[in-house]
């Protein structure tokens, strides 16, 4: 559990949820540690079966928000363990897109417990995206109050929901610096002061595995063929966002037609989006309406590498964002994400 999550309510729901499985007649395991880190090295250890408080397990819970999600998934994203999560901090993003409970621990325990019960029926398998680069961070700042601190050692990172390098990364920067306002509030301040500096940053995108498109949402952006079946675009945007999920950022829904189960990434791109045009796109993007403007082009693929375009290293340019996932800290670019279909198992009541 993550003590920091929801305003401090994840450390009083994870003993909760402690309770009621044990109450249902399992034999469950606090993991939660000192730190982000020791909860990571403990919580693989108890899914790799190589020691720890819990040797092996047949699940990993995590209670608290999106970054609990983010560790839990360096976890078990490619083994066999299945994921459970109480969502109980501010965005709660890849838990609704689930259908899970919201912010209401006992419900979200009792899922839980019937999920548990239910064996292989209460599993569902869903992709996750792998993202590998040197620019890779070792871990976010521990302790902070916004996200779990996922830390890992600089390597490959599995992400649940989505990796945003642009706008909305500078944006997710900024709301990680704020103390104040509290909750979901701090986002949109954090928009805010974000979108008044804001300029459009120069990148490349190659894409792998390109699908049709089933819209006309990304038919402006030009893609030129290059070798083995990729397609690059080169030029500048205000938002890069590779999409595993439909939502980020508490509810903004970044990519609304983005499928967990359908092994691609909607790669939303926003090209050389004025100052304004960023202002009057921001608060459609808690609809999904955004897609629906001209300089908004979703493309889907089964991979995108992330890299500063040519224009990046020019003087005067502000540097890119750096780039984050579930509302952690990545590092800067370039990035590769990759969606590795099935790769996640989470918990999930039978319907």
């Amino acid at each position: 559990m993550n003590p920091t999550a929801g305003k401090g309510r994840a450390a009083y729901a994870g003993e909760g949820v402690l309770a009621g499985l044990r109450r249902a007649g399992h034999d469950a395991v606090d993991l939660s540690g000192p730190d982000a880190d020791a909860a990571l090295a403990w919580a693989r250890a108890a899914v790799d079966g190589t020691g720890g408080p819990a040797d092996p397990v047949d699940a990993l819970v995590v209670v608290g928000g999106d970054g609990m999600v983010h560790l839990g998934a360096q976890a078990v994203a490619g083994t066999d363990v299945p994921l459970g999560i109480v969502p109980v901090g501010t965005g709660n993003d890849f838990a609704a897109t689930l259908g899970l409970p919201v912010r209401d621990p006992a419900a979200a325990g009792a899922a839980l417990c019937r999920a548990l019960d239910a064996g292989a029926a209460g599993i569902r398998r869903v992709d996750a995206a792998l993202v590998t680069g040197p620019g890779l961070a070792a871990g976010t700042s521990a302790g902070t109050s916004v996200g779990a601190a996922a830390s890992t050692a600089a390597g490959p990172r599995w992400v649940a929901g989505a990796v945003s390098a642009g706008l909305d990364a500078a944006v997710n920067a900024r709301a990680n610096r704020l103390r104040h306002p509290r909750g979901s509030a701090r986002y949109t301040v954090a928009a805010a002061i974000e979108l008044v500096r804001y300029r459009p940053w120069s990148y490349r995108l190659t894409f792998d595995g390109v699908a049709p498109a089933t819209s006309d949402a990304g038919a402006g952006l030009r893609l030129r063929p290059g070798p083995a079946g990729t397609a690059t675009w080169t030029g500048r945007a205000a938002l890069v966002t590779a999409a595993n999920g439909p939502q980020i950022g508490g509810g903004i829904r970044v990519a609304p037609s983005a499928s967990l189960d359908d092994g691609l990434l909607d790669v939303l791109v926003a090209t050389d989006l004025s100052k304004a045009g960023a202002l009057a796109v921001f608060p459609s993007m808690f609809t999904g309406g955004h897609v629906r403007r001209r300089k908004v082009h979703v493309v889907r693929a089964r991979a995108v590498t992330i890299e500063p375009g040519p224009e990046a290293w020019v003087a005067g340019e502000r540097p890119l964002p750096v780039a984050h996932a579930d509302g952690e800290r990545l590092g800067g670019l370039p990035l590769r994400v990759e969606a590795r279909a099935r790769a996640l198992q989470v918990l999930v009541e039978a319907r």
